[in-house]
């Protein structure tokens, strides 16, 4: 895929002032890129950056800059694993929308129809996809040798919402999205990793992509980095399987490229075309500026683009999806530094697409 896309970048490359000297001077496919990539990472001190780029619907590139190991030099490519963060709620938001489509469940069922626990809860399922749940995280991730199980760490939100009640305005909150993952479970009859494996990953062929316990699973490839060092075990957020919903996605900018794809031309192996449109429309206001949540995407338009995103922050990686639907537009970056400026990477690299004529 790596080769076949930049192929087809190169071909609208040549069409550039701007870039085709770069392509050219280099012999290689996707050479402006390429360098550009390289420049970043120098720029902005990050080991290890993995880009993929999507025009008007297809996958056009993926590349890397950096090492996935400095001591032994592996060159990062698009197929390198990273903790991609946050970003792994699109995928938790997505299988509800496949199990309301299915009739397994409705987004306005309390969720004290699926938890044990919360028999007394008034929050909807569509509250926790819209982060208007009023749920506060309080709870952290722990590592697997702890040993929590999922009703040990229900209890744990349960004794976190008496200390703080509920109040339905914005509040972002990976609580709720990790109390999405158990919902998930109970309507599909399958555990969490197992669903979002079958019916999202293997049909759009995420085939280096999954979830990782801190022992067992698909693992990253690159280690957190905070100032160019990388982060101590003791430093490090704890893989935590109660928060595979929020954050626990392992994944390459290529499968999120092919993700994204198919999710942007609203292949219906993942959802209806009506689904997919729910998903963007505007819900909540955040109090992030002119941003809206809609059915975990995080939208806005600036200059005329309607614009859906969802960036990933966890310590010692900055992640970033960032589409453009109506144009079939989007770039995804993955980064190991916890201090990269991953808009004002995405920035820079549109300028550079729509220059070169490869966005339109």
């Amino acid at each position: 895929m790596r080769l076949t896309g930049k192929i087809v970048l190169l071909i609208s490359l040549l069409c550039s002032p701007a870039l085709a000297m770069e392509t050219a001077s280099h012999g290689g496919p996707g050479a402006g890129l390429d360098r550009e990539l390289d420049a970043i990472a120098r720029d902005f001190e990050i080991p290890a950056l993995s880009v993929a780029v999507i025009a008007s619907g297809e996958l056009v590139y993926t590349g890397g800059a950096g090492y996935e190991d400095q001591e032994q030099e592996v060159p990062v490519t698009g197929d390198t694993r990273f903790r991609i963060a946050s970003i792994s709620k699109l995928f938790a938001a997505q299988a509800i929308m496949q199990l309301a489509e299915a009739g397994k469940l409705d987004l306005d069922d309390p969720i004290a129809d699926y938890l044990p626990g919360f028999e007394q809860s008034p929050i909807t399922i569509r509250q926790l996809l819209t982060h208007s749940s009023g749920l506060s995280d309080l709870v952290r991730p722990v590592g697997t040798e702890e040993q929590r199980t999922e009703q040990a760490y229900f209890a744990l939100v349960n004794t976190a919402m008496e200390i703080t009640g509920t109040e339905h305005g914005f509040e972002y909150s990976d609580t709720g999205f990790n109390l999405l993952g158990a919902i998930i479970s109970r309507a599909s009859s399958k555990a969490f990793p197992d669903y979002i494996q079958q019916h999202i990953l293997t049909p759009v062929n995420m085939r280096h992509s999954g979830y990782y316990d801190g022992q067992q699973g698909t693992a990253p490839e690159v280690s957190p980095t905070y100032q160019g060092k990388v982060l101590t075990e003791a430093q490090r957020r704890p893989f935590d399987t109660s928060f595979y919903p929020s954050e626990g996605v392992v994944s390459t900018a290529g499968d999120l490229g092919r993700w994204l794809v198919a999710t942007l031309n609203q292949d219906n192996r993942l959802l209806s075309r009506a689904s997919y449109s729910q998903m963007l429309e505007p819900r909540v206001k955040t109090t992030w500026g002119d941003i809206h949540i809609g059915l975990g995407w995080q939208v806005y338009e600036v200059d005329g683009r309607f614009i859906a995103r969802h960036p990933g922050s966890i310590r010692g990686y900055k992640s970033l999806l960032l589409s453009y639907p109506r144009e079939g537009n989007a770039i995804i970056l993955l980064t190991n530094a916890a201090k990269a400026p991953r808009f004002d990477i995405a920035d820079r690299l549109a300028e550079k697409l729509r220059q070169a004529k490869v966005w339109r």
